[in-house]
């Protein structure tokens, strides 16, 4: 691929932020956001190749406070310097393969569509184009978060069909050929030399293989071993390379499953491949980076241009202040990359525990929204929090989350849930002491709707736990909310 000429690229970027106004559909997402950074900063790696010219292509899925903006395909070159940037409208992009006809096949996953598009970023083929415009296939149904898409040697398409609960190959014109849907929530599937089909199975924590007859002729896994594996490659030797995203490693087994080596300290990965030179290339997800580490762990390669910034102290609590007038409340991050179904951001005053406003959240479907800040944290400190939380829900949970993250901005353990409304509840004030990990540099403040119906929050509080009352009231334990983002 090459270098976008700068006129171009600047076109690109101006663009950018009218194009992030058509990112979703209506039927998915009531509100959309204009992009938070320039396209070329790579925010989230899902997708990573290494390419035949030594450069990186990788799948940005955007949103690193978890907005659905940012999204692009950027390719790196060894020098760390973006040489190709794809940024029209796309939605929670999940992977970039190149194609037979030396396009580029992406999984535009929030969109529930598959693209293809060649070196001057022209849109030149689209699943939506299937069903005479519907975006139908063959068997009636429609792509459901496609998540993975890889060009076979038959001129066919081996997808993720992640909500429909398969992988699919389909010719170019949308006829399936073939389906394999005893899964859950699958994710990159890869088409092996001798024709069966490597798949993770996420949610059931197995990686498989599957022959043309839909036989598993090889697993391994189970909640002991594996949790969300996302990707998983046979090699030349015979083992499998496993990104088991949960417990924040890459593992190679080998064919009767002993683990051979293993790297770690990573926060969700997301893909690993191996390479040609023996090294072994990894998309850190929340590290917010794409590193290639030698079989003895050494990192020699790494990309990571994310600005990462945060206040000393939380900013407009109260949700008062609109400085620039966009309808959001300064400070505050609205939080859907995980929505998978109508959501609305609220914030008109309608509702408010004092002063003018609060902030609302409106969500009816799977997933998750919330309003989100991040804030600076010194290890070993101790802090408090407050917040007052309202909730009109038929189902689910409203709650506010404090997330302590480490340097590149990975979660630490767990979220500690303060609040938590299971029902319908007037204004509510929950209040806690929390005491910073030593590896923590800041902390992400959630006020988090996973329910059907409407939640507000208003009058949060973040600071020493000098400023807190004599008394602080109830404290929610560990609710198991896990917050990870579910890609």
């Amino acid at each position: 691929m090459r270098f976008l000429p700068q006129p171009l690229l600047l076109r690109r970027l101006t663009l950018a932020a009218v194009a992030a106004l058509l990112l979703a559909p209506a039927a998915a997402r009531a509100q959309t956001f204009p992009d938070y950074n320039p396209p070329e900063i790579l925010d989230k790696p899902l997708g990573v190749t290494r390419l035949p010219n030594g450069n990186t292509l990788i799948a940005d899925t955007g949103g690193a406070n978890y907005t659905s903006t940012d999204a692009a395909v950027l390719e790196v070159d060894p020098a760390g310097q973006v040489v190709w940037v794809y940024a029209e409208p796309m939605n929670f992009t999940h992977s970039a393969n190149p194609c037979w006809d030396d396009t580029l096949l992406i999984t535009d996953t929030g969109n529930d569509r598959v693209i293809r598009v060649d070196h001057s970023g022209r849109l030149v083929w689209s699943t939506d184009d299937w069903g005479g415009g519907s975006g139908l296939l063959s068997d009636g149904s429609h792509l459901d978060y496609p998540n993975d898409g890889e060009c076979l040697d038959n001129g066919h398409l081996l997808l993720s069909d992640r909500n429909n609960d398969r992988v699919l190959e389909t010719t170019a014109d949308g006829q399936v050929v073939w389906t394999y849907a005893q899964l859950l929530r699958p994710h990159n599937p890869d088409r092996l030399p001798n024709g069966n089909t490597m798949i993770s199975d996420s949610e059931r924590n197995f990686v498989i293989e599957v022959d043309p007859q839909g036989q598993v002729v090889w697993e391994y896994g189970g909640s002991g071993l594996l949790n969300w594996p996302r990707d998983a490659d046979r090699l030349a030797n015979g083992n499998t390379l496993i990104t088991d995203s949960r417990n924040n490693r890459i593992l190679e087994v080998t064919p009767a499953g002993r683990l051979v080596w293993e790297y770690d300290g990573l926060s969700i990965p997301y893909e690993a491949d191996r390479l040609a030179n023996g090294n072994t290339l990894i998309s850190d997800n929340n590290h917010k980076r794409v590193i290639e580490v030698t079989p003895d762990k050494r990192i020699v390669w790494s990309f990571r241009n994310f600005p990462d910034q945060y206040p000393d102290q939380l900013q407009n609590g109260g949700f008062e202040q609109d400085a620039n007038g966009d309808g959001l409340p300064d400070g505050w991050y609205p939080a859907d990359l995980n929505a998978e179904g109508p959501a609305a951001f609220l914030y008109d005053g309608a509702v408010k525990r004092s002063g003018a406003r609060s902030a609302g959240l409106e969500y009816h479907g799977l997933g998750r929204i919330a309003w989100l800040q991040t804030v600076t944290v010194q290890p070993g400190a101790t802090y408090y929090f407050s917040g007052d939380l309202k909730a009109e829900i038929n189902s689910g949970v409203a709650a506010y989350q404090l997330w302590f993250v480490d340097d590149l901005g990975g979660p630490l353990g767990d979220p500690t849930t303060v609040a938590s409304l299971s029902g319908s509840a007037d204004w509510t004030t929950a209040q806690a002491a929390l005491t910073a990990p030593q590896a923590a540099r800041a902390v992400q403040v959630w006020c988090l709707s996973v329910a059907d119906g409407k939640v507000w929050c208003d009058k949060v509080q973040w600071g020493p736990s000098a400023l807190a009352p004599a008394a602080t009231g109830p404290a929610w334990g560990w609710l198991g909310l896990g917050l990870v983002a579910a890609a």
